[in-house]
Order: C-alpha cells, then sequence, then structure tokens
C-alpha cells in the first residue's frame, strides 16, 4: 500500500503533531507500507520561520502537488483543512482506486469554542483578527474537508460527537483512533517509592494560556502561601526561561526550573525526577504529553480535555479536575502531597495505564481503516 500523509508543519520528531505523523509513518513502513511525506519542509523549501500566511498557502501549494503526484498512492492521509481545493476540484490526478482520509490533531472548532469562552470569561485575550482566519476561515476549511474527505480520523470522543452533531459530518466517515506511545515510553522502571523533601511537580508543553498557564501560575502561588514544600519544572515551555520566570510570583521563582527545549527521546529520563504532572489544558486534540507523562510514572492532575477521560480514572490513575478551576488544582495536589504511598500507587496505576498505546497496534487499526475505505470506494463505483 502506498501512502502520502501531509501536515501543515515542518516535519521534526521533537514537535508533537509532526513527530506523531513521522511515528505512524515509520509504524505503517513496518507494516510493509511504501509511506512518503508531504509538509512545510516540501512546501516552502529553505524557509525556517513559518507563520499564519502559510497555514493560509499551503491548502493550495499541497492541492498542486496532489495534481501531480496523486495517482501514485492508494491513500492519501492529510491532515484537516488542508485537502479541500483538491478534493473541490475532483481530485485531479488521483489513480482510480485511491482513498482521501483526513486527520485531525485536534478539532480547530472545540479548540475555538473554548477560547472563545476563555475570553468572555476574561481569562484570554483574542486579536481583531483571529475572527478573520484561525476563528473564521480556517474554521470553514476544515469543515469542507470533513465533508469531502472519504474519512476523517479524530482523537478523542468530544471532537467525534462535535463533527457528527454540530458539522453534520456522517458518523459511516469518523473514526476515532488515537496515538501511540514511542518505544521509550515502553518498559520503563516503575516509579521508585516516595521520599522525604519537596513535592516534586511537573508540566509538560508550550508556555500559553490554552495549556493552563495562568491557572498553574495561580496554582503555585497558593500552594507556597499554604506552606507546601515543591518544586515545580517547566518542560518544553518553547519560551526562553528568564520570561517564564517572570510570570511567577517572585516567592515562587526559587523553587522553579525552566527546560525551554528537548529532545523527544530524552523525556522519560528527565521525567524519572519527577512525581506529579499539572495538566490542567483549557483544550486538546489528545494530549501527547498526558500520556508519555503517565508512562514515565508521574501522577497525573489533568482537566479532562483529549485522551484524559480514557486514561485518567478519577482516584485509579491520576485525578481530574475542571477546566480553569485553581481551586480543584490546588486542592488535588494538596490531596496527592499529603499522602504518599497513595501518590505512589497512582504513579504505578497511571504507568500502567497506558502500557497498550503502542505504534504497532495504531498502526495495524490504520491501514484496517485504509483497506476499509479502499473497499467502500471501490464497491461504490
Amino acid at each position: 500500500m502506498r501512502v502520502l500523509l501531509a501536515i501543515h508543519h515542518p516535519l521534526s520528531q521533537d514537535l508533537g503533531a509532526p513527530g506523531v505523523t513521522l511515528a505512524l509513518g515509520r509504524a505503517l513502513q513496518a507494516r510493509g507500507c511504501t509511506v512518503d511525506y508531504y509538509g512545510y519542509g516540501e512546501a516552502f523549501p529553505g524557509e525556517q520561520h513559518h507563520s499564519a500566511l502559510h497555514n493560509l498557502r499551503f491548502p493550495w501549494i499541497l492541492s498542486a502537488h496532489l495534481a501531480r503526484v496523486a495517482r501514485r498512492y492508494d491513500v492519501l492521509d492529510v491532515t484537516t483543512g488542508d485537502a479541500w481545493p483538491w478534493a473541490q476540484a475532483g481530485r485531479p490526478g488521483a489513480a482510480r482506486r485511491h482513498a482521501l482520509v483526513t486527520r485531525s490533531h485536534g478539532l480547530e472548532h472545540t479548540v475555538s469554542e473554548q477560547l472563545r469562552a476563555d475570553a468572555r470569561e476574561g481569562k484570554a485575550h483574542l486579536s481583531w483578527k483571529y475572527p478573520l482566519y484561525h476563528g473564521g476561515f480556517r474554521l470553514w476549511e476544515v469543515a469542507r474537508t470533513l465533508h469531502l474527505a472519504d474519512c476523517s480520523v479524530l482523537l478523542n470522543d468530544a471532537d467525534v460527537a462535535y463533527a457528527r452533531e454540530r458539522l453534520r459530518v456522517p458518523a459511516s466517515k469518523l473514526r476515532l483512533v488515537p496515538h501511540g506511545l514511542s518505544e521509550a515510553f515502553h518498559g520503563l522502571p516503575p516509579p521508585a517509592p516516595p521520599v522525604d523533601g519537596p513535592l516534586r511537580l511537573a508540566t509538560v508543553g508550550t508556555f500559553i494560556q490554552r495549556k493552563g498557564r495562568e491557572d498553574v501560575i495561580a496554582a503555585v502561588g497558593r500552594l507556597h502561601a499554604r506552606g507546601l514544600a515543591f518544586t515545580l519544572t517547566l518542560y518544553g515551555t518553547g519560551t526562553p526561561e528568564p520570561e517564564v520566570r517572570a510570570a511567577f510570583p517572585a516567592s515562587v521563582q526559587p523553587h522553579l526550573r525552566v527546560v525551554p527545549h528537548y529532545a523527544h527521546a530524552t523525556l522519560p529520563a528527565l521525567l524519572a525526577h519527577e512525581e506529579v504532572l499539572l495538566f490542567p489544558s483549557h483544550a486538546e486534540g489528545y494530549g501527547m504529553a498526558l500520556v508519555e507523562a503517565m508512562a514515565s510514572g508521574l501522577a497525573p492532575v489533568s482537566t479532562p480535555v483529549g485522551v484524559a477521560p480514557s486514561v485518567v480514572h478519577p482516584g485509579r490513575t491520576g485525578l481530574l479536575v475542571p477546566i480553569g478551576d485553581v481551586d480543584a488544582l490546588v486542592a488535588a495536589v494538596l490531596e496527592l502531597a499529603a499522602d504518599p504511598s497513595r501518590r505512589h500507587a497512582l504513579r504505578r496505576a497511571a504507568q500502567a495505564e497506558v502500557q497498550g498505546l503502542t505504534w504497532p497496534d495504531i498502526a495495524a487499526r490504520t491501514q484496517a481503516l485504509y483497506e476499509e475505505v479502499l473497499r467502500i470506494r471501490a464497491d461504490s463505483r
């Protein structure tokens, strides 16, 4: 089977959706598929910095590329919002037997609705430009692609429900397929028993409002005021350390460590020194950082976004708190801090919970989906 994986990002193992795309491609290749990739590196050769303008141009550049090469592939697996010009034009250049699959790494509509809700509550600021593209035309592009594709792959139940109920995409064209964990996160040693000392907290993800930045800042300020001894390490902020530190109260800053960037393969070793993951995200397509931290033996305190409701079972594999509820976030951390043995049990259970998420399994499910779509298209001709 010949597959093209296309994504509106530069392809890099150390980035979220691109890293997942590469992992899926390798797993499909291991099953005998021929896999090619098309991302920003191919669409914009030589350009190192990308903006919303690149997002706007990508569907058209990709569509011109597909018109030239689509006949080489059985399956064109393209991120949502990007294949609609080509599909709208009648799929020029495609082989008679082919499938167009669109893949969401987080449905833009659900993210937009949460962002708008945060803005109404004064928790986020939206530029006047937001409704023009990200909160406007881009949402139309995504919806149009969902309707034109033969099948759409989504990452969580909420996104599937939204696409079916709000965007009116037929349920028969929607599939829920999660991400896998790379080999680096399998077979890790169980978490070490608790030791005396400050509670070791961690966040993993970019230092932005959507990831719960303000909630973390407020929560650790309150924890410090309550007298809790803790450290907080922020991994993968993408923001320079001085800027991250300056966002926290001065009294908290001595307890912080900031790691703006890291090689993805090193994350298990980095997290081996932590105990509790703070994951108060306001919107996620999946939440790869959550499952990777759980695999590394951290007890998660998470909001019910993305994959979290499927893997964070309150009181068994972690704790769930409402979106934007700083009081609940503080209470959850204090609960774990007060009972080291329970905290350790949650860490072990969290690690065990995600061990079934493997890329070979996800690739097998994905290939079966491709074959199903190809069969349906062949039968309908």
